[in-house]
């Protein structure tokens, strides 16, 4: 009985111990406290504690004196330079970082963001109404009042559509919406928005996600549907982690940091965050239906920096153009 009640004290102090660590992360994202910690806790013994969070950097700057969050993932590489400004995140490069397929997927050289996904923004189209899609903006543009667009002010997919005329156009971003404007039928205040009103038949086209086909391709009532990528250059954009800034790293944290380039954690992107992988990992088959190209356009270290001053002012100058 003295030998049972040891035990289970023991026991009992062992798990007391555990480590935690705290992961701030999108909505999209919950999957890693639900499917990926227990996956984690049986390689490290280390517990998540996924705290879903709109406005990353916001809440980082709100918990700047007492950080709550161990890790925060989910950062683009615009926020990065906003969090690395405000000295909220911090450089770790893991050890693994070769596993990262390609160079382009890079986010930042200093090490303070590793990315994990990838996506492709795309123009989704109705096939019945649009047989032969456009293949660059001069051809969309022709398409009179079919597009409709997000407002940049309210719409994580509008400041992408944002970003994406910058990244191609640069100081003459505004060349990229006097060319499209012709084609945009409203700018609604989200992508839900946008796509109640394209799925409803109200306009044939919307700026959204090439990885809609995966939807579109298991939806009998939504088959019909469809994204295709513009000639003139596709904007990728990439989510990654970083290390929340704090007297103490854990090293649960850095743990996590070198398993989001794991073959166990980012074989569960394209299944659960409907995203590319960063590493050379098997997509799932329904990826056969996803448009994808090597013509690829990002943000340019120095328009990052110029957006961490100007977003706001872009912002209001697209909504201009939008309004006339």
């Amino acid at each position: 009985m003295k030998k049972f009640i040891l035990s289970l004290f023991l026991l009992l102090s062992i798990s007391s111990f555990s480590e935690e660590i705290v992961i701030y992360g999108p909505s999209s994202t919950k999957w890693i406290g639900k499917t990926f910690a227990p996956i984690f806790k049986e390689k490290t013994g280390v517990d998540i504690k996924f705290i879903s969070i709109d406005g990353l950097v916001s809440r980082l700057k709100l918990e700047e004196k007492n950080p709550k969050a161990d890790v925060v993932i989910g950062l683009t590489s615009l926020s990065t330079e906003i969090a690395k400004k405000e000295n909220l995140i911090i450089s770790y490069i893991p050890k693994n970082i070769s596993n990262i397929k390609s160079n382009n997927f890079i986010m930042d050289k200093e090490g303070y963001v590793t990315p994990f996904d990838y996506g492709l923004l795309a123009i989704n189209y109705d096939t019945k109404k649009i047989p032969v899609p456009p293949k660059n903006l001069t051809e969309l543009g022709k398409l009179e009042k079919q597009l409709l667009v997000e407002n940049p002010a309210t719409s994580s997919t509008g400041e992408e559509a944002l970003l994406w005329s910058i990244a191609l156009y640069g100081e003459n971003w505004k060349n990229f919406w006097t060319a499209l404007k012709p084609a945009i039928y409203t700018a609604e205040p989200g992508w839900s928005e946008a796509f109640a009103k394209f799925t409803a038949g109200e306009a044939p086209m919307m700026v959204g996600y090439a990885t809609s086909n995966l939807f579109f391709s298991q939806d009998e009532e939504q088959s019909r549907f469809s994204s295709f990528l513009l000639e003139d250059g596709t904007f990728m954009y990439l989510e990654g982690a970083s290390l929340v800034n704090k007297k103490e790293t854990k090293e649960g944290a850095k743990k996590f940091m070198e398993y989001i380039l794991s073959k166990e954690f980012q074989s569960l992107v394209p299944k659960k965050n409907y995203m590319f992988p960063v590493t050379e990992t098997a997509l799932t088959e329904e990826f056969k239906f996803v448009p994808t190209t090597e013509n690829t356009v990002k943000l340019s270290n120095e328009q990052i920096k110029d957006l961490v001053n100007n977003l706001a002012k872009y912002k209001a100058e697209l909504i201009e153009i939008l309004k006339k």
